[in-house]
């Protein structure tokens, strides 16, 4: 009997989307085999709903509560022999749960690397399931990513609430934490990721920087307004826009000024309001 154990990942939730979660995917379609394990952060395993409950062997808490130490493809605390000793304790773990012989697993993962990118042929993308957890509805979604300067997401921020009922959303890697509502849940490291996975995908629009959150905004074919300086993979017909009909990406350079930014995400969000 083989079996697959895929894992362990330490990594950030971006590199989690775009490249650990569509890679099992496509590894578990292809693998000969139903037995399937798989390692990665406790509070993300939802995102893996085709993978047995029981099959799940979760890395380190503290690897997981510690977010910004999460760095692409893999966590800032961990050395290579730190990572691969880690790799060690999961196979350990599949071969007590499996009742499996060492030869029988067959161990599978991304380079250990602060940057990555996995072929397109080697990733399935999917939908996530909308996780079955307790939040209010919230129409205008706003995502103040790190990688957009404070300034300017601030000032962004603070256009849109002029106009519209916002709610910021996002983990550890987002400005503006004061009025992020779900970093203010006591259980945010347990579900944190579920709320938000959630919220985005109940929300009538989805305002962010281009990046991550576009994809998963994307995946789940909601309507999304990004900005950013290489939309070309996230327009319609490129690999990251999923067939969503509804996402607006802005060509935009760091002198863009956030007025012309607010001004076109206006027009997409009133325009998706009164469809």
């Amino acid at each position: 009997m083989t079996v697959l154990a895929c894992g362990p990942y330490t990594g950030d939730f971006e590199q989690e989307l775009f490249n650990f979660r569509p890679y099992v995917r496509w590894i578990s379609k292809i693998a000969p085999t139903e037995h399937i394990f798989l390692s990665t952060h406790f509070n993300r395993a939802f995102l893996y709903d085709w993978i047995e409950p029981s099959n799940f062997i979760p890395v380190f808490e503290d690897l997981s509560r510690s977010e910004l130490s999460q760095q692409g493809l893999m966590h800032s605390s961990l050395q290579l022999k730190d990572h691969n000793l880690l790799t060690k304790i999961f196979k350990e773990k599949v071969i007590e749960k499996s009742g499996s012989g060492k030869r029988e697993i067959a161990m599978v993962n991304l380079t250990y690397s602060k940057n990555g990118n996995t072929p397109l042929y080697n990733k399935v993308f999917r939908p996530i399931s909308i996780p079955p957890i307790r939040i209010e509805k919230k129409k205008i979604v706003y995502i103040p990513d790190l990688k957009e300067k404070k300034k300017r997401v601030h000032e962004i921020y603070n256009h849109l609430t002029k106009h519209y009922d916002v709610t910021v959303v996002g983990d550890f890697k987002t400005h503006l934490c004061e009025e992020n509502v779900v970093l203010k849940k006591v259980d945010y490291f347990e579900n944190g990721y579920k709320y938000i996975v959630k919220i985005i995908s109940e929300a009538d629009v989805v305002v962010c920087p281009l990046g991550h959150w576009t994809l998963l905004c994307n995946m789940q074919k909601v309507p999304v307004f990004s900005w950013g300086e290489t939309p070309s993979l996230f327009i319609e017909g490129g690999v990251y826009n999923m067939g969503n009909k509804n996402a607006r990406v802005a060509s935009t350079d760091s002198d863009t000024p956030s007025q012309t930014i607010f001004d076109l995400s206006r027009y997409f969000i009133e325009r998706v309001l009164t469809s």
